[in-house]
């Protein structure tokens, strides 16, 4: 029900593989009291460094913890927007889980309307539930996914109580092809 799709661990991270990522802000964020207090944590960097993995092993840490937790990608999301019976009621439950992941902005452009949606998510659980947040684009780039005026809202929000870390490096996966 979380959405999580397989699990993953952050003991099974290979921090050696990207030397660059800040493996001591990421265990600093865990310390917090993330699941107690809201709070934010945006991951930003290229595709395969990770974002996704460390993600995905706070929302795990946070199911067995007894939170509910909610994992899904930006496309989704705005799939699931487009469907609802009630964007309303969508957005509300949203809005009070407990801990919502938004894994992927900056690979799908939301309409306006979608856009509109997700900066109602985000202004909702602003003080109520803690956000991750993975995306490719830096603050300065997220006028690209997003009007500047919504982007501006978004970020305000997501900096309250918020982590920024930025994932630097090659991605994982070339690290796993085979060579022929």
């Amino acid at each position: 029900m979380s959405g999580i799709r397989g699990v993953r661990l952050l003991s099974d991270f290979d921090w050696s593989f990207n030397p660059k990522i800040l493996r001591g802000k990421v265990m600093e964020f865990i310390e917090t009291q993330w699941l107690k207090t809201p709070c934010n944590l945006i991951l930003i960097g290229p595709s395969g460094v990770g974002k996704t993995h460390i993600a995905s092993a706070l929302c795990y840490d946070g199911v067995l913890k007894g939170k509910q937790t909610i994992f899904l990608s930006l496309f989704d999301l705005t799939g699931k927007l487009t469907k609802a019976r009630s964007v309303y009621n969508l957005i509300d439950y949203y809005a009070k889980v407990p801990v919502l992941c938004l894994d992927e902005l900056g690979y799908v452009l939301p309409s306006r309307e979608h856009a509109d949606h997700l900066f109602q998510i985000i202004s909702k659980r602003s003080e109520v539930g803690t956000t991750l947040v993975t995306t490719n684009l830096i603050p300065s780039q997220w006028g690209k996914m997003f009007d500047s005026v919504t982007a501006s809202a978004i970020l305000d929000r997501l900096t309250m109580n918020g982590t920024f870390i930025t994932l630097e490096g090659s991605s994982y996966r070339k690290k796993n092809k085979a060579t022929p």
